[in-house]
């Protein structure tokens, strides 16, 4: 588990904080869950970079994922009444509890994987019309150089997880790394917590 520092690379170590705008990546067996204050978590897996909160105007803003898998539990509150996630591609919003994964491509080709609530996903590049409106166990493609199809595979969900699980065991089995959980502190920080899962 990797952030930049002052423009350069810094292991995370446990109970370490990271600050809102902090850049975070992992490495091809890497693992670790951010806890967010108000239940709101994304956990990161292998090969995947994301930056929190990049926008700090608006606190529902939590997470621009730049590559890999991702998987994001959105809660939002009274306070927050949408939370969205961003990608090079697409927007994706929730008003309600919801639990999905992202898989992201270097050539801009995004997966999005539905397992509780429901989101709603928004081109980033292409923003025509309403957004589409996914719910739980749905799934949907989305690519750089094309509107989003209103077209949902259905039931797809449980194929995509069954891949993600494998690669997860695999990275965190016997004789590798231990995990790191992190917790937000004061709003603005994660905390990081070295407690094994």
């Amino acid at each position: 588990m990797t952030r930049l520092r002052d423009e350069q690379p810094w292991a995370l170590s446990n109970g370490e904080r990271v600050a809102i705008r902090q850049t975070i990546w992992t490495g091809a067996d890497g693992y670790a869950r951010f806890d967010v204050t108000g239940g709101s978590y994304f956990e990161l897996f292998g090969n995947s970079r994301v930056q929190f909160r990049q926008n700090t105007s608006r606190a529902g803003d939590l997470l621009d994922v730049q590559s890999g898998h991702v998987r994001v539990h959105l809660q939002p509150d009274s306070t927050q009444r949408q939370q969205r996630v961003f990608t090079s591609v697409a927007i994706i919003s929730a008003t309600g509890p919801a639990t999905l994964m992202i898989g992201l491509d270097e050539d801009g080709v995004m997966r999005i994987d539905v397992i509780e609530g429901e989101v709603s996903v928004q081109h980033a590049l292409l923003p025509r019309g309403e957004p589409v409106l996914i719910r739980a166990v749905d799934a949907i493609m989305v690519q750089k150089d094309q509107p989003i199809s209103r077209r949902v595979d259905r039931g797809s969900l449980y194929r995509f997880t069954a891949r993600s699980i494998r690669s997860v065991l695999s990275a965190i089995g016997p004789g590798k790394g231990g995990s790191h959980n992190f917790e937000e502190q004061g709003g603005s920080n994660l905390l990081a917590d070295g407690g094994r899962r």
